[in-house]
């Protein structure tokens, strides 16, 4: 039963988009005491240099007294900054706020209509719609595995754009441009991650039941906000980048076995229609002589069905995380295999364009430009070395 109300293919994409607008929201948080107390330093430094020149020639009575008033300012500019940020701070939230109710809204809408009015699509071919959706769903882990390594330069990214953003309005903390940006920003980018997690959740779920989205979704969701929290609270970028290779390596488990089980829908398609009746309807359930293919088969095993509604022993977990089935063929298990390869040269691609590695001897343009700024570092630090020890 554990199929029907909790999908964990949903669960981590809904977790993974989470995480992902958890991590853009903490920067643009951070930033706000940043930008903030930076604009406060500014704009004491006329405050406190004009009380000095009136007052420089004034006896020491005086010099106490013009004290004051500047002590005093420095105090209401610092209960303006602490009301300054708390007031974007609530512009952040606001945005995110705002983001997230119109892209729960969409969702629900495109699932409940789909759900409602083209359930009945695949009722006479179910795994061959189960195999083609279970394909689509690997396609999008896939990609969204193999783009989560990326994730940790988010930070810096969105530091930047927030920088740029506020460059040369952050002088007047009431500028509305200024303020107004850290409303938009994680409207658009809650709005964003939310469509795309919109997206992937209605390719993945097409080939599940509604009971099974849920559940994942709101378990990801609380997920993703709750470790999206951690890492902003405690952990440093190394921590960050460990955690979402760990994170990419359990989708990639989660999409090879999604790759792995549309093949073999396909397979059961195949044999149905050979059949002329679908194995499971007619009381099998996937354990007996009879219920499977033996053209092609690995192995099968009379226990472990993941699709045995009454005795899955959890292996029903196993199914949905790792692809496990009781009754394996060669397709599945190249299918397997395969994905891995993909998966593997994918990452050494990319490896290879961000100029970390080498291919063939052969060096990309990002990889001769990271040597030049390594060897002009390099140069720099041993001239600097050399400068000091001639001025010794």
């Amino acid at each position: 039963m554990g199929k029907n109300v909790f999908s964990v293919p949903i669960f981590f994409i809904v977790f993974r988009e989470t995480l992902e607008a958890a991590i853009i929201v903490s920067v643009l948080l951070g930033l706000v005491e940043q930008i903030a107390y930076e604009d406060n330093g500014r704009s004491l430094a006329p405050t406190v240099s004009e009380p000095e020149k009136r007052d420089g020639d004034d006896s020491n009575k005086s010099e106490e007294l013009s004290g004051q008033p500047k002590l005093e300012s420095e105090e209401d500019k610092l209960i303006s900054t602490k009301r300054f940020v708390r007031r974007m701070r609530w512009q952040v939230f606001l945005g995110a706020g705002l983001g997230f109710i119109i892209a729960l809204s969409v969702g629900a809408a495109f699932i409940a209509v789909w759900f409602t009015k083209a359930a009945d699509l695949w009722a006479k071919s179910e795994e061959l719609w189960e195999g083609i959706f279970e394909l689509i769903a690997c396609i999008m882990i896939f990609v969204m595995g193999v783009t989560m390594l990326k994730m940790d330069r988010a930070k810096a990214k969105w530091r930047v754009k927030l920088q740029k953003a506020f460059a040369g309005q952050h002088v007047d903390a009431g500028a509305k441009s200024g303020k107004w940006v850290l409303f938009v920003l994680p409207l658009i980018t809650v709005l964003r991650e939310g469509m795309e997690a919109v997206i992937f959740v209605g390719g993945v779920s097409l080939g599940q039941p509604a009971t099974s989205i849920p559940i994942a979704a709101i378990v990801g969701l609380a997920c993703g906000i709750i470790c999206g929290f951690l890492i902003y609270t405690f952990a440093s970028r190394s921590t960050l980048t460990v955690f979402l290779v760990a994170m990419t390596n359990f989708l990639l488990l989660i999409g090879a076995g999604l790759f792995s089980r549309a093949i073999g829908s396909f397979q059961e398609n195949a044999f149905n229609t050979l059949l002329g009746a679908d194995v499971d309807d007619e009381g099998a359930a996937g354990d007996g002589p009879g219920s499977y293919d033996v053209r092609g088969n690995v192995w099968h095993i009379d226990c472990c069905n993941p699709e045995n509604n009454f005795d899955s022993d959890g292996w029903t977990m196993f199914n949905a995380i790792f692809g496990w089935t009781n009754s394996a063929t060669v397709g599945t298990v190249l299918g397997y295999v395969f994905f891995w390869l993909a998966a593997i040269l994918c990452l050494i691609i990319m490896k290879y364009k961000e100029g970390r590695t080498k291919l063939f001897g052969y060096e990309s343009a990002a990889g001769v430009r990271r040597r030049e700024r390594t060897a002009l570092s390099r140069g720099d630090s041993e001239l600097s070395a050399a400068n000091s020890e001639h001025k010794e």
